[in-house]
């Protein structure tokens, strides 16, 4: 169990040290925010978040906010009064209020019309109090309650049961996970579960264990557009736990056959404490979960790279984009933001450190700007909440404000440059700021900060001039719902549908190919547009086939049989095989040189056998592998080629260039083929039909899960287009899958097991 660490920077003053390289300019004349109104209150509010949002239904938004003392406040309509029937106590069981740092949530649970307020409590300040989640009504009154499982002392960090349910410092994320048609309700617990809670606080979806203690807040998006919200969370692990990994864990969870299952994980070398963001950050039509780290294992390492780095993975398949992860100097409990600071429609992440920093950084990780907030004379602090994105000065220009140990600042999105005084000072300010529009009283940035020597709160509000555009991130999780990205909510499919397709529709090309054949388990040869040269049931032969593989003109094909032999069709030359000869292992696949005028053949231990003009560039044959070899793909100019393993591991010889692999991703079926790109990288197929793209050349275009109708049939083969903007898919059952500009030319649905697909071959 982790836990968090008080920040040092609470009530001591820091003299700003001002580097050559900081930005520290002041910003284009604007219009300052000025203060409003405030409210204080007694103790600390060092981390609930104010979230925005129409309590009442009068048309006019309301700021609530969740404080120490366990009480949840509305403000109403902006102003610093108090809407009536609040503020009210957050109690799990007896009658006192439960200490709260989560950020209230506020969504609309039954769907008809009214919102309701989720507030999860628990405190490590506060000792010896039921920690849970409470649901409110819009009137006040409670809804639901539920407590967290008692499995440890919070306080303290032991592992045994002391009464207590454990607490909730995760903000809880609103959507359909489990496609009923009403939202649910989604956090991670101090008790080491992932929960999805329905409308009720019932938990019909069984809950995850994480292995050791969440403290990061889920993010939620529905990639695959069957309707149900996919799960994306952060969370701690230990030696020795069920991960047995002495780090952190980020982890992809869908709702299948009645429970959550897992799509992907991966494990930083330090506790995820920071919260998930999704967006497109590079602007390639394929959304990235972004995410910082914590300090549980610096503190135990003394040096640990992992806590003060900010990660970015591909969100259908947690492979690491390209440029990620970045490094900052210091720990990234700061939760990213994702916002368009430079108006090219393409987010940057905005990320806070320890190193007293705010990093912005474009989606290929190069550095758009990095800023300490404080001037000369100012007091330089570490940052550990997360900023708030939109036009606070009226000006129509990109604003970040950020609030660090000592004040809110105001910086110019395309600079990082400071923009006038800072908003207040003297406050600690580890929580978001928020923005909202309140009709007639106008636009405000709403703040709470905390005073640590006189141990109170003040909640402020700042009147701004109405924003030029729409704010990208004008609160915590970017979203009343906190969400940490946009909505993408939809109706579940129907039965017999899985999935949407959530790609742009594929435009085919003629150049992509001339056709294609593909192969059935009995020698058959089912042809598409493409010539029929014959098969082995046309020549009496019975025997089990491995794959095919065609000549480069397209007018012939090879057949690999597995006792070795070698069935040459049309054009295609014989050159030898491995009938007779002794061998390790048997061979299991055939692939061409590009001219044509010899062919390798692959053993299931990696062991090369090449033929006419083939050279052997190595083999695994020497090697004690953890799977065993399954495929083999040349490089273009037949300089090079790849060995594909079971676990996903890729073996590169020759020119040919590794460009990642899944050998250490947990996938939901195993890879079974892999195909090279023409422009470089390479593609990798899991069995139920999901794609895998590594290197810049290899772009992902969808994959089966993405196609609309359920596919029950495993997936056996991936082959790319000649012009590496596309690529098809065989199913077992004789179905044809085409992506970007692959073009259709027809499949034969329906195959019974005998005579199963097994290999595709593509004319040129």
């Amino acid at each position: 169990m982790q836990l968090r660490r008080t920040p040092a920077l609470m009530g001591l003053a820091l003299v700003a040290s001002i580097l050559p390289f900081l930005v520290t300019t002041a910003g284009p004349a604007s219009a300052a925010p000025t203060l409003s109104w405030e409210v204080k209150v007694g103790g600390w509010d060092r981390a609930s978040s104010p979230a925005i949002a129409d309590i009442d239904g009068n048309g006019i938004d309301d700021v609530v906010v969740g404080h120490e003392d366990g009480w949840v406040k509305v403000f109403r309509d902006g102003t610093g009064n108090s809407l009536p029937g609040w503020p009210q106590p957050a109690i799990i069981s007896g009658n006192s209020p439960t200490a709260i740092e989560s950020s209230p949530t506020v969504a609309d649970l039954d769907r008809d019309g009214r919102p309701e307020i989720i507030q999860g409590v628990g405190s490590t300040l506060v000792q010896d109090q039921p920690g849970g989640l409470v649901v409110f009504r819009a009137d006040g009154s409670v809804k639901c309650r539920w407590a967290g499982v008692d499995n440890m002392r919070i306080w303290g960090m032991t592992t045994k049961p002391d009464g207590y349910p454990e607490g909730v410092f995760s903000t809880p994320a609103v959507g359909d996970v489990d496609g009923d048609g009403f939202p649910d309700i989604v956090f991670g617990g101090w008790d080491s579960y992932v929960h999805v809670l329905n409308r009720d606080c019932q938990e019909t979806v069984p809950r995850l264990f994480n292995d050791d203690t969440i403290w990061s807040s889920p993010s939620l998006y529905d990639v695959d557009g069957d309707g149900r919200m996919e799960i994306f969370i952060g969370g701690d692990s230990h030696a020795g736990g069920s991960e047995n990994w002495p780090g952190g864990i980020v982890r992809a969870l869908d709702y299948r056959n009645g429970g959550l299952f897992q799509l992907w994980e991966v494990k930083p070398a330090e506790v995820v404490h920071s919260s998930i963001a999704i967006g497109d950050i590079d602007g390639d039509g394929r959304l990235e979960v972004v995410h910082g780290t914590g300090d549980f294992y610096l503190g135990q390492r003394g040096n640990n790279p992992d806590s003060f780095k900010v990660f970015a993975w591909h969100v259908e398949d947690g492979s690491a984009v390209p440029g990620w992860p970045q490094s900052t100097g210091g720990v990234t409990w700061s939760s990213p933001v994702l916002a368009d600071l430079t108006g090219d429609g393409v987010p940057e992440v905005i990320s806070g450190s320890r190193d007293h920093k705010l990093y912005a950084w474009r989606g290929n990780g190069s550095r758009l700007w990095v800023v300490d907030p404080a001037q000369s004379g100012e007091v330089s602090t570490e940052i550990q909440g997360s900023a708030m994105v939109g036009d606070v000065t009226g000006d129509g220009r990109t604003e970040v404000v950020i609030g660090t140990g000592w004040g809110m600042f105001v910086l110019d999105g395309p600079t990082g440059s400071r923009v006038g005084a800072p908003m207040y000072v003297g406050l600690s300010h580890e929580t978001t700021p928020a923005l909202g529009n309140f009709g007639p009283n106008g636009w405000k940035v709403v703040t709470a900060g905390f005073d640590t020597p006189n141990k109170f709160t003040s909640y402020r509000a700042y009147s701004v001039p109405a924003p030029g555009a729409s704010p990208q991130w004008p609160m915590w999780r970017k979203n009343a719902r906190r969400l940490g990205t946009s909505p993408s909510d939809g109706p579940p499919l129907p039965p017999g549908y899985c999935r949407k397709d959530m790609n742009p529709a594929p435009t085919p090309s003629d150049a992509s190919a001339k056709g294609y054949w593909f192969l059935g388990r009995d020698g058959g040869v089912f042809s598409f547009d493409a010539p029929f040269f014959g098969s082995l049931p046309g020549l009496n032969i019975r025997t089990r086939v491995l794959n095919m593989a065609p000549t480069k003109d397209g007018n012939g094909y090879w057949i690999l049989g597995a006792d070795g032999g070698v069935f040459a069709f049309g054009n295609a030359r014989y050159f030898g095989n491995t009938v007779g000869l002794p061998l390790v292992a048997p061979v299991i696949s055939l692939t061409p040189t590009p001219d044509g005028g010899g062919y390798w053949m692959l053993a299931s231990d990696g062991g090369i056998f090449a033929y006419g003009n083939a050279r052997f560039h190595g083999s695994t044959g020497g090697m004690r592998l953890n799977a065993p070899v399954i495929s083999m793909a040349a490089t273009p100019d037949g300089g090079g080629y790849w060995l594909l393993a079971a676990d996903g591991g890729i073996f590169s010889f020759g020119n040919a260039t590794f460009a990642g692999s899944t050998g250490g991703m947990r996938l939901a079926a195993p890879v079974v083929s892999m195909a090279p790109s023409p422009n470089g990288g390479y593609w990798l197929l899991g069995g139920d039909g999901g794609v895998f793209s590594f290197g810049a050349g290899a772009p992902y275009l969808g994959s089966v899960p993405g196609t609309g109708l359920c596919s029950t049939a495993p997936g056996v083969q991936i082959r790319a287009s000649s012009t590496g903007r596309g690529y098809w898919v065989l199913g077992a059952d004789g179905g044809v899958f085409s992506f970007g500009d692959a073009k259709f030319h027809g499949s034969f649905p329906g195959l019974t097991p005998d005579r199963a697909a097994i290999d595709m071959a593509i004319r040129r």
